[in-house]
């Protein structure tokens, strides 16, 4: 809660109630979420006009002073793990039902104004009211040290506790932040928060990375560890079979005798002769049916050349073509008569 004068209501109004014109000096603010605002209590006049107009009302017996205080800004919110638990519309009641415990505890009237921001880091609810009690402003009987602290214990009874919300610790030392210092802190630990969460992830991806590139490399070892040893078995394979071949062979026998080796020597002679015989004829096979293939072909050329010698007189000359082909047919096919009987000399 923060207590203003008159002079500071003006620039107050204007930052709780931007739009996508307004020239935020806080980097929070997301100007693209502006048009996300919304209000739970709006007035149709600005908030001084509201304050001068609520103030008139209580015909005060004498003149408000300079320094008195007009309006008391309140800013209800929670941490970001909170909201992202929450949709749209329960968030929207959780700021109803805080604008409602502020309304009964000082009275409806009394509230100028409250917007939701959600264009900043966080959804947070300001809220506004004239410190009016009995008839007249009295915002340090109101707010004081003690009523502040019930206040807090209250609204975390009547509302926190149902939305299983934390109270803050009664009696802390804790610095009082006003608002730009606040924000100002916020801004820090969203900025360290963001700088871990970056670390985090490159720290997590290179480790990813190296684990990737370790799988390819024990890939790559694996496959070519493997085709070397396929490679040497074959290679072994076919040495054996070249040391086998050659001690079968070896291990031969020699002919002792001179008969014995006479009667191989005859053998591989005789065998080599009919390869001979055979080869040759083989290759006179060969030869007469090329020879015969070569005809072939020749004869085949002749009649594609008389077909088409045929097919162009056809083609030139079709009628004197049809007529010498009636004639030959007609030549072929005519009947022939012998004589058998009336010849001189015969029977």
């Amino acid at each position: 809660m923060k207590k203003y004068h008159k002079t500071d209501i003006a620039p107050v109004e204007q930052e709780n109630e931007r739009d996508e014109t307004y020239q935020a000096s806080n980097p929070q603010i997301d100007k693209r979420r502006t048009s996300g605002n919304y209000h739970i209590v709006k007035r149709q006049r600005s908030y001084t006009q509201f304050i001068n107009d609520k103030i008139e009302a209580l015909d005060l017996p004498t003149k408000v002073r300079k320094d008195a205080v007009l309006m008391c800004s309140f800013v209800v919110g929670s941490d970001g793990a909170f909201f992202k638990n929450l949709s749209p519309q329960e968030q929207e009641k959780f700021f109803a039902e805080c604008t409602r415990f502020f309304a009964e505890r000082y009275g409806e009237g009394n509230i100028i104004s409250a917007i939701v921001h959600t264009d900043e880091t966080t959804p947070h609810l300001h809220l506004n009211l004239i410190p009016i009690a009995g008839g007249r402003l009295c915002a340090k009987k109101l707010f004081d040290r003690k009523a502040l602290t019930a206040l807090q214990t209250d609204l975390y009874r009547e509302v926190g506790a149902k939305w299983n919300l934390q109270r803050g610790k009664e009696g802390s030392q804790a610095k009082h932040l006003d608002t730009a210092e606040f924000k100002a802190k916020k801004i820090v630990e969203q900025a360290r928060g963001e700088a871990d969460s970056i670390i985090a992830e490159a720290d997590h991806n290179a480790e990813r990375k190296v684990k990737i590139a370790q799988i390819h490399a024990d890939g790559i070892v694996a496959s070519a560890e493997q085709t070397a040893t396929k490679a040497q078995q074959q290679a072994q394979k076919y040495l054996d079979g070249i040391v086998q071949n050659i001690e079968a062979e070896r291990s031969k026998p020699t002919p002792k005798r001179k008969r014995q080796a006479e009667e191989e020597i005859a053998l591989l002679r005789t065998e080599n002769a009919a390869l001979r015989q055979s080869k040759a004829i083989a290759d006179r096979d060969r030869s007469d049916l090329f020879e015969q293939l070569q005809k072939a072909e020749r004869r085949a050329k002749g009649k594609e050349q008389a077909f088409g010698m045929v097919s162009d007189m056809l083609a030139a000359y079709p009628d004197e073509f049809n007529a010498l082909l009636n004639k030959s047919r007609a030549k072929n096919f005519a009947p022939s008569f012998k004589s058998h009987g009336n010849d001189r000399g015969g029977k």
